[in-house]
This record gives structure tokens, C-alpha cells and sequence, in this order.
């Protein structure tokens, strides 16, 4: 709010000084900026693997008590039934799993800076009045 400026009264000095006006204001010093890296790292492990294999034996059968096999089971060289073996085969996948939590977290520092400056103000030397004048000037 401004007011109109006084006008003196005759007779009268108006003196004026200036005054000091300080106030805070937050400024950045310093930028954080959170990248993200990603490594790559060969990994060993070991794996059991298990297979199955077909290997034929001979058993010698007491003529004695063997029982004779029926003429419809007799291999004539072409069998009906495959047997089917089967192995291990290894699969490695990979899959993203949480492992650490990051925040990026902003506080405030608070400092104080001593402010000098130098103010101008009027002074009073002398005062004059109508009866000094009358005399005339001072030595």
C-alpha cells in the first residue's frame, strides 16, 4: 500500500534513510541423477544329467526247466513294440527377479550468509532559522 508523498510544511525538513530488506529464497546447488546400469556375467553351474541306454544280455537258461515258448511269440526278425528311451536335455532360462529397492530421496539444508551494505541516510548539519539568516552567514 502507497500513500502520497507528505508535502513539508513550511518551516519543516524532512529527513530520509534507507533501510536494509533481506529475505530467503531455496536455490539448487547440486543435481542427483539415478541411472540405471545393467551387467552381464557368464554363470557355471552344473547340471546332473541322466539317460538311458539299451544294451542286450545273454542268460543261459537251464534246458531243464525252460518252458517252451508258443509259436505266436517267436521272433521271426521283425518285432511290433518299440521301446522308447529317454535322456535328460538341460534348459536354461532366465527370468527378472527384485533383488534391491532404490529411492531417490530430496532434503533441505538450511545455512545462514551474513548480508553487509552500505545505507545512505540524510543529517542535519545545521539548523537554519529565519533569525539566523537575519544575521547573515557564520564564520
Amino acid at each position: 500500500m502507497t500513500s502520497a508523498p507528505r508535502t513539508p510544511e513550511p518551516g519543516t525538513l524532512v529527513l530520509t534513510a534507507q533501510q536494509l530488506s533481506t529475505t530467503t529464497e531455496a536455490v539448487p546447488v547440486r543435481r542427483a541423477v539415478l541411472r540405471v546400469e545393467t551387467t552381464t556375467e557368464q554363470v557355471m553351474v552344473p547340471v546332473t544329467l541322466t539317460r538311458q541306454r539299451a544294451r542286450l544280455h545273454y542268460v543261459d537258461v537251464d534246458p531243464a526247466a525252460a518252458v517252451p515258448v508258443p509259436a505266436e511269440q517267436l521272433l521271426d526278425g521283425a518285432t511290433g513294440g518299440w521301446l522308447v528311451l529317454t535322456a535328460d536335455e538341460p534348459v536354461v532360462t532366465t527370468r527378472a527377479v527384485p533383488v534391491e529397492r532404490v529411492r531417490l530421496v530430496t532434503s533441505w539444508v538450511t545455512g545462514s550468509q551474513d548480508v553487509e551494505a552500505a545505507l545512505a541516510h540524510d543529517e542535519l548539519a545545521e539548523v537554519i532559522t529565519s533569525s539566523t539568516l537575519a544575521a547573515g552567514p557564520t564564520a
